[in-house]
Protein backbone atom coordinates (compact mmCIF):
# COMPACT_ATOMS: atom_id res chain seq x y z
CA UNK A 1 0.00 0.00 0.00
CA UNK A 2 0.88 3.24 -0.66
CA UNK A 3 0.52 5.72 2.65
CA UNK A 4 -2.43 8.27 3.27
CA UNK A 5 -0.99 9.52 6.22
CA UNK A 6 -3.14 10.11 9.52
CA UNK A 7 -1.69 13.35 10.27
CA UNK A 8 -3.50 15.20 8.01
CA UNK A 9 -7.09 14.25 9.74
CA UNK A 10 -5.60 15.13 13.00
CA UNK A 11 -4.33 18.37 11.59
CA UNK A 12 -7.75 19.12 9.68
CA UNK A 13 -9.45 18.24 13.64
CA UNK A 14 -7.40 20.55 15.22
CA UNK A 15 -7.98 23.38 12.78
CA UNK A 16 -11.78 23.04 13.18
CA UNK A 17 -11.40 22.73 16.51
CA UNK A 18 -9.25 26.35 16.80
CA UNK A 19 -11.34 28.11 14.41
CA UNK A 20 -14.48 27.41 16.54
CA UNK A 21 -12.77 28.76 19.39
CA UNK A 22 -11.48 31.62 17.87
CA UNK A 23 -15.16 32.60 16.27
CA UNK A 24 -16.25 33.29 19.87
CA UNK A 25 -13.40 34.74 21.54
CA UNK A 26 -14.32 38.09 20.67
CA UNK A 27 -15.91 40.07 23.42
CA UNK A 28 -19.56 41.56 22.65
CA UNK A 29 -19.79 45.40 22.37
CA UNK A 30 -20.48 46.80 26.06
CA UNK A 31 -19.13 43.22 27.28
CA UNK A 32 -18.24 43.01 30.85
CA UNK A 33 -14.03 42.25 31.58
CA UNK A 34 -15.48 39.55 34.20
CA UNK A 35 -16.71 36.80 32.28
CA UNK A 36 -18.56 34.16 33.96
CA UNK A 37 -17.74 30.54 32.98
CA UNK A 38 -20.36 29.21 34.51
CA UNK A 39 -23.02 26.62 32.09
CA UNK A 40 -26.33 28.20 32.10
CA UNK A 41 -28.78 25.95 34.23
CA UNK A 42 -31.00 24.18 31.38
CA UNK A 43 -30.68 22.07 28.26
CA UNK A 44 -27.75 23.09 25.61
CA UNK A 45 -27.09 21.18 22.35
CA UNK A 46 -23.33 20.16 22.00
CA UNK A 47 -20.87 18.81 19.67
CA UNK A 48 -17.59 17.43 20.28
CA UNK A 49 -14.19 15.96 18.54
CA UNK A 50 -11.30 14.48 19.80
CA UNK A 51 -8.47 12.08 19.37
CA UNK A 52 -7.99 9.02 21.02
CA UNK A 53 -5.52 6.59 21.42
CA UNK A 54 -4.54 2.77 22.81
CA UNK A 55 -6.12 -0.55 22.84
CA UNK A 56 -4.93 -3.92 21.24
CA UNK A 57 -3.84 -3.64 17.53
CA UNK A 58 -6.24 -4.79 15.30
CA UNK A 59 -3.55 -5.09 12.32
CA UNK A 60 -0.23 -3.85 11.14
CA UNK A 61 -0.06 -2.61 7.29
CA UNK A 62 3.01 -2.08 5.72
CA UNK A 63 3.48 0.21 2.97
CA UNK A 64 5.43 -0.18 -0.21
CA UNK A 65 7.97 2.84 0.80
CA UNK A 66 8.80 1.00 4.39
CA UNK A 67 6.43 2.55 6.63
CA UNK A 68 3.85 0.88 8.14
CA UNK A 69 0.79 2.26 10.61
CA UNK A 70 -1.62 0.22 12.83
CA UNK A 71 -4.85 0.12 13.05
CA UNK A 72 -5.73 -0.68 16.78
CA UNK A 73 -8.86 -0.95 19.47
CA UNK A 74 -8.63 2.47 21.10
CA UNK A 75 -7.78 4.74 18.74
CA UNK A 76 -8.12 7.30 16.03
CA UNK A 77 -10.78 9.39 16.21
CA UNK A 78 -14.30 10.42 17.76
CA UNK A 79 -16.82 12.27 16.57
CA UNK A 80 -20.36 13.29 18.03
CA UNK A 81 -23.51 15.24 19.05
CA UNK A 82 -26.01 15.48 21.82
CA UNK A 83 -27.37 17.50 24.70
CA UNK A 84 -26.54 18.50 28.11
CA UNK A 85 -28.44 19.50 31.02
CA UNK A 86 -27.29 22.26 34.00
CA UNK A 87 -29.03 21.36 37.47
CA UNK A 88 -31.01 24.85 38.31
CA UNK A 89 -29.85 24.29 42.13
CA UNK A 90 -27.18 21.76 41.72
CA UNK A 91 -23.17 22.07 41.15
CA UNK A 92 -24.52 18.52 38.37
CA UNK A 93 -24.45 18.13 35.06
CA UNK A 94 -25.89 15.09 32.56
CA UNK A 95 -24.66 14.63 28.91
CA UNK A 96 -25.95 12.06 26.31
CA UNK A 97 -24.13 11.59 23.27
CA UNK A 98 -24.09 9.69 19.97
CA UNK A 99 -20.44 9.36 18.29
CA UNK A 100 -19.00 7.68 15.58
CA UNK A 101 -15.33 6.46 16.63
CA UNK A 102 -12.96 4.88 14.27
CA UNK A 103 -9.62 3.95 13.05
CA UNK A 104 -8.38 3.65 9.25
CA UNK A 105 -5.00 3.16 7.46
CA UNK A 106 -5.79 3.21 3.71
CA UNK A 107 -3.29 2.63 0.31
CA UNK A 108 -3.45 2.58 -2.80
CA UNK A 109 -4.54 -0.97 -3.45
CA UNK A 110 -7.00 -0.87 -0.11
CA UNK A 111 -7.74 -0.28 3.15
CA UNK A 112 -8.11 -1.19 6.75
CA UNK A 113 -10.76 0.25 9.34
CA UNK A 114 -12.50 -0.30 12.70
CA UNK A 115 -15.50 1.61 13.37
CA UNK A 116 -18.12 1.53 16.24
CA UNK A 117 -20.95 3.45 17.21
CA UNK A 118 -20.63 4.90 21.12
CA UNK A 119 -23.63 6.00 22.79
CA UNK A 120 -22.40 7.78 25.91
CA UNK A 121 -24.03 9.35 29.50
CA UNK A 122 -21.96 11.31 31.58
CA UNK A 123 -22.61 12.92 34.52
CA UNK A 124 -20.57 16.03 35.87
CA UNK A 125 -19.43 18.19 38.89
CA UNK A 126 -19.61 21.45 38.01
CA UNK A 127 -19.03 23.72 41.34
CA UNK A 128 -15.78 25.28 39.49
CA UNK A 129 -16.81 27.22 36.76
CA UNK A 130 -13.81 26.26 34.35
CA UNK A 131 -13.09 22.77 35.76
CA UNK A 132 -15.82 19.57 35.16
CA UNK A 133 -15.16 16.20 36.80
CA UNK A 134 -17.26 13.36 35.40
CA UNK A 135 -17.63 9.62 34.36
CA UNK A 136 -20.26 7.66 33.46
CA UNK A 137 -21.11 4.79 31.33
CA UNK A 138 -20.82 3.85 26.94
CA UNK A 139 -22.62 1.59 25.11
CA UNK A 140 -20.37 0.76 21.54
CA UNK A 141 -22.91 -0.37 18.91
CA UNK A 142 -22.13 -2.52 15.82
CA UNK A 143 -18.22 -2.68 15.76
CA UNK A 144 -16.49 -3.76 13.16
CA UNK A 145 -12.91 -4.35 11.97
CA UNK A 146 -13.04 -4.30 7.53
CA UNK A 147 -10.42 -4.81 5.22
CA UNK A 148 -10.46 -3.96 1.40
CA UNK A 149 -7.71 -5.02 -0.36
CA UNK A 150 -7.66 -5.39 -4.28
CA UNK A 151 -11.63 -5.64 -4.32
CA UNK A 152 -12.21 -7.87 -1.89
CA UNK A 153 -13.84 -7.34 1.59
CA UNK A 154 -12.74 -9.54 4.90
CA UNK A 155 -14.64 -8.53 8.16
CA UNK A 156 -15.29 -9.54 12.00
CA UNK A 157 -17.67 -8.28 13.36
CA UNK A 158 -17.64 -7.91 16.96
CA UNK A 159 -20.68 -7.87 19.74
CA UNK A 160 -22.09 -5.02 21.38
CA UNK A 161 -20.10 -3.53 24.33
CA UNK A 162 -19.86 -1.73 27.15
CA UNK A 163 -17.61 0.56 28.31
CA UNK A 164 -16.83 2.71 31.74
CA UNK A 165 -15.69 6.49 30.98
CA UNK A 166 -13.70 9.01 33.48
CA UNK A 167 -13.41 12.80 32.39
CA UNK A 168 -12.14 15.79 33.72
CA UNK A 169 -12.86 19.11 31.42
CA UNK A 170 -11.49 22.92 31.74
CA UNK A 171 -13.28 26.09 29.88
CA UNK A 172 -11.21 27.74 27.24
CA UNK A 173 -14.31 29.80 26.90
CA UNK A 174 -18.08 29.28 28.53
CA UNK A 175 -19.26 27.65 25.48
CA UNK A 176 -15.87 25.86 24.56
CA UNK A 177 -14.14 23.04 26.79
CA UNK A 178 -11.12 20.74 26.52
CA UNK A 179 -11.34 17.81 28.33
CA UNK A 180 -8.79 14.40 28.72
CA UNK A 181 -10.71 11.15 28.87
CA UNK A 182 -9.92 7.58 29.73
CA UNK A 183 -12.38 4.86 28.86
CA UNK A 184 -12.44 0.94 29.61
CA UNK A 185 -13.86 -2.11 27.36
CA UNK A 186 -13.12 -4.41 25.50
CA UNK A 187 -14.85 -6.51 22.43
CA UNK A 188 -15.51 -9.75 21.43
CA UNK A 189 -15.44 -11.09 18.03
CA UNK A 190 -18.43 -12.73 16.64
CA UNK A 191 -17.95 -13.99 13.24
CA UNK A 192 -15.67 -13.68 10.20
CA UNK A 193 -17.14 -13.37 6.62
CA UNK A 194 -15.31 -12.99 3.12
CA UNK A 195 -17.33 -9.75 0.32
CA UNK A 196 -20.56 -10.87 3.16
CA UNK A 197 -19.99 -14.69 2.95
CA UNK A 198 -19.76 -16.01 6.68
CA UNK A 199 -16.62 -17.62 6.87
CA UNK A 200 -16.19 -18.62 10.46
CA UNK A 201 -17.25 -18.12 13.68
CA UNK A 202 -15.49 -16.20 15.88
CA UNK A 203 -17.36 -16.68 19.46
CA UNK A 204 -14.93 -18.42 21.00
CA UNK A 205 -11.72 -15.87 20.23
CA UNK A 206 -10.24 -14.13 22.78
CA UNK A 207 -11.64 -10.57 23.77
CA UNK A 208 -9.82 -7.74 22.22
CA UNK A 209 -8.54 -4.78 24.85
CA UNK A 210 -10.25 -1.52 23.53
CA UNK A 211 -8.88 0.77 26.87
CA UNK A 212 -7.76 4.11 25.61
CA UNK A 213 -6.92 7.40 26.12
CA UNK A 214 -7.95 11.23 24.66
CA UNK A 215 -8.53 14.50 24.96
CA UNK A 216 -11.58 15.89 22.89
CA UNK A 217 -13.03 19.23 22.48
CA UNK A 218 -16.94 20.60 23.03
CA UNK A 219 -19.00 23.16 21.91
CA UNK A 220 -22.30 24.01 23.85
CA UNK A 221 -24.73 26.05 22.36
Amino acid sequence: MIRNNKLIAALALSAACTGAHALNDQPAVGQSATTSFATAPGAHFILNGGLTYGGDTLVTVNYSDGSSGKVKAGSFVQLGAGMLFQMQDNPVALQITANYHYDLERGSNGSVLFYRYPIEALAYYTGNERWRLGGGVRYVANPMRTINLNGTMYRISFDNAFGLVGEAGYAITPDFWVNVRAVLEKYQPRDYTINGAFSANMSTSPSVNGNHLGVNFTYQF
